[in-house]
């Protein structure tokens, strides 16, 4: 998040959805820049000063494994303190894997799930653009998401190939997804030079 106003801005924000089921056994918490805070607070919590024009993060994380799969959305409302009515929502795609097993069956257990048809994902790592190829025709979303899990890129899924224009982003790592009624199919790790 980036501070676009020409004086200092204070900030608030507290989760709106938080579907982590307690069940899961899994350890995660959401970073500010002032702290770190043990799951995710639905009451406000308030970030330190971030100066005209400086960035700052607000990050998901987690550190444990889990003998439950899923992947819950989590949305957390962020406003500036001197507008309140100035609201943004952020919305982290979270992917659970039991222990080490990857993620690779369909919630209903009907659809065979693009993780088990092989998707192609290329060059890896890529500078201008990213491919995707899949055996199969598929209508659903692809979306880049940063390592904190905020949505950079969404585009529809058509056919069975698609290209991606990554030039403008920011060197580092990020992950793309394909996802279909809301269900995150396939996630892959790759790296923006």
């Amino acid at each position: 998040m980036r501070n676009e106003k020409n004086d200092s801005l204070l900030m608030q924000w507290k989760a709106i959805v938080n579907p982590m089921d307690s069940c899961w056994l899994f350890q995660y918490s959401m970073c500010d820049n002032y702290t770190c805070y043990q799951g995710i607070p639905s009451t406000p919590m308030t970030m330190t000063t971030v100066g005209p024009g400086d960035t700052t993060d607000l990050k998901f994380s987690s550190n444990a494994f889990t003998h439950f799969s899923g992947t819950p959305v989590v949305k957390v409302l962020v406003w500036d303190m001197d507008i309140p009515s100035s609201v943004d929502t952020i919305t982290y795609y979270i992917t659970i894997c039991p222990d080490s097993v990857a993620c690779e069956y369909y919630s209903s257990g009907t659809k065979p799930l693009l993780n088990k048809i092989e998707v192609k994902v290329f060059p890896v790592p890529a500078n201008d653009k990213i491919n995707l190829k899949y055996p199969i025709l598929f209508n659903g979303k692809i979306s880049i998401t940063d390592l904190s899990g905020i949505e950079i890129i969404s585009i529809p899924a058509k056919g069975n190939s698609t290209s991606i224009n990554i030039e403008w982003m920011t060197k580092g790592i990020y992950f793309i997804r394909i996802s279909e009624n809301n269900k995150i199919e396939f996630t892959q790790k790759f790296i923006k030079l």
